[in-house]
């Protein structure tokens, strides 16, 4: 990935999705189109707990430097995933609870250091993919998943629930898809056999700027080890 196009963008989340949305302990059909660059729901779908901010202008728009004390401190439910870590990039970074926007649209974060978990997809420790995004870039500053798509193969990534349980990923693909080509279905499912998953998105590739947005999008599958 060229750094450099991920520098004095907005990262926007834009994919295209025709399948279902898993939904802990029910399942419930959400068609999605692609509506201003965003993830746009048709139907109604369940999102679990509120999120911090319903209105899509603020996404990506705080680009305030986290401390480690921050993210220590932060707290949510027992079970919800706590704290992101992966250490081969460097990301240490609190988990926000994500549900749609105003624009009924699958939100991205406020801060572009911050992740977010969205409350649609399974939690941690239950069977199904759990599935975070982040921002690769804001205005002037590259976002915590700047360097996702050089992710490789066996780089391991953790999630700290709000009990203090730490679990464990090992990543077992990596792909850089058409942001009109993202098959949405997927990347709220487990990859291959596997029981438990942690999949991770952001935008990649070349800004268009009539669409502001990237072309491309990074998605990173795992599988649970421990």
């Amino acid at each position: 990935m060229n750094a450099k196009n991920k520098q004095n963008k907005i990262l926007y989340i834009t994919v295209l999705v025709t399948g279902i949305v898993a939904v802990v302990g029910i399942g419930i059909l959400a068609y999605f189109t692609v509506v201003n660059n965003t993830v746009k729901i048709s139907q109604p779908v369940s999102t679990g707990q509120g999120s911090e901010n319903a209105d899509v202008a603020l996404e990506g728009s705080d680009e305030t430097t986290i401390t480690p004390a921050a993210v220590e401190s932060y707290t949510v439910a027992n079970d919800a995933p706590r704290i992101l870590k992966i250490d081969s990039l460097g990301i240490s970074a609190k988990v926000r609870p994500m549900g749609v926007n105003s624009a009924g649209a699958v939100q991205a974060p406020v801060n572009i250091y911050d992740s977010g978990w969205y409350t649609g997809s399974s939690k941690p420790g239950e069977s199904g993919a759990m599935f975070i995004d982040a921002h690769a870039s804001g205005a002037t500053r590259q976002g915590l998943f700047a360097y996702l798509d050089t992710m490789k193969n066996g780089n391991i990534v953790s999630i700290e629930r709000g009990d203090g349980q730490i679990l464990t990923y090992k990543v077992v693909h990596v792909e850089e898809v058409p942001k009109d080509q993202v098959d949405m279905s997927k990347a709220l499912k487990v990859y291959g056999d596997a029981q438990e998953g942690l999949n991770l998105m952001t935008c990649t590739g070349k800004w268009i700027e009539s669409e502001k947005t990237y072309d491309n999008r990074a998605i990173v599958y795992t599988e649970r080890i421990s």
